[in-house]
């Protein structure tokens, strides 16, 4: 992140991957997410749809990039093919940079080459970068500018062949109170080398062995690799001793961890 001083005046450059609409002329209207079923030897195609709504023409600079992220709300972009897992390499872009007329929608292509490799398993993944040249905005609060600039990170997937052997690891648990409110935090990890999404939920039991409530968290995609923070919060449950059995699920696989827990 870089400072600049301007005659009193701290410009702050930030880049935000942009998964929902911005206040940006230039928007991703066809998802942000591809996923491609590959073959060694494939040709895949694909497209970005992008849409300016402003009057004047919107220069826009296109580009590929790593794409990881941790449990601990992280995210990397090395440079495009330095991972184990990135099909970067595969991937042909139709041009570095593009113009979009005004109030109008354009269609950018891009193909991926899949390498002849009958070694290749499980999933692949980069990003396209779409990056708006010279958009910027600013906002002042108490005399510093904050100059925004948003870029969208566009997910290209290839997986090979049929999921096998997905497995995770439980990174840290903890039980928190907020507000009142219990809820138990789990980062999980995803170490096989397919891409998931699992979801967490929580059965609780009292010292009887009797089910006194059944708990639904959250759900993310998760890279091989790369691992997330999942929450499950036990609304209306009394104060006591009891067990919870923590179940993480993805489609049909299913893994779990059982817990004491003490609500006060």
């Amino acid at each position: 992140m870089e400072l600049i001083h301007l005659t009193r005046k701290i410009v702050l450059l930030i880049f935000i991957l942009a998964v929902v609409l911005l206040k940006a002329d230039i928007l991703i209207i066809n998802g942000l997410t591809h996923i491609f079923q590959a073959s060694p030897g494939q040709v895949l195609s694909g497209a970005i749809e992008l849409q300016n709504n402003s009057m004047d023409p919107a220069r826009v600079r296109i580009y590929l990039s790593d794409y990881f992220f941790y449990h601990t709300g992280s995210t990397e972009y090395p440079e495009a093919g330095s991972l184990q897992r990135s099909n970067a390499n595969w991937i042909e872009l139709q041009a570095p940079e593009i113009t979009v007329p005004g109030n109008s929608n354009l269609t950018y292509s891009f193909s991926a080459v899949v390498p002849s490799d009958e070694s290749l398993s499980g999933t692949y993944w980069a990003v396209i970068m779409v990056e708006p040249i010279d958009d910027f905005k600013d906002d002042e609060v108490e005399g510093i500018t904050v100059r925004t600039k948003t870029r969208y990170a566009i997910q290209v997937v290839t997986n090979f062949g049929e999921p096998q052997a997905k497995s995770v690891a439980i990174l840290g648990r903890s039980l928190s109170k907020n507000n009142g409110l219990y809820s138990l935090n789990m980062d999980i990890q995803n170490t096989g080398n397919w891409w998931m999404r699992p979801e967490l939920s929580a059965s609780v039991f009292n010292q009887s062995g009797e089910t006194v409530g059944e708990f639904m968290g959250n759900s993310m995609r998760l890279y091989p690799g790369t691992s997330g923070h999942f929450v499950v919060s036990f609304v209306d449950l009394a104060p006591g001793d009891y067990r919870v059995l923590a179940l993480i699920r993805d489609g049909e696989d299913v893994w779990g961890a059982q817990y004491s827990m003490k609500i006060e």
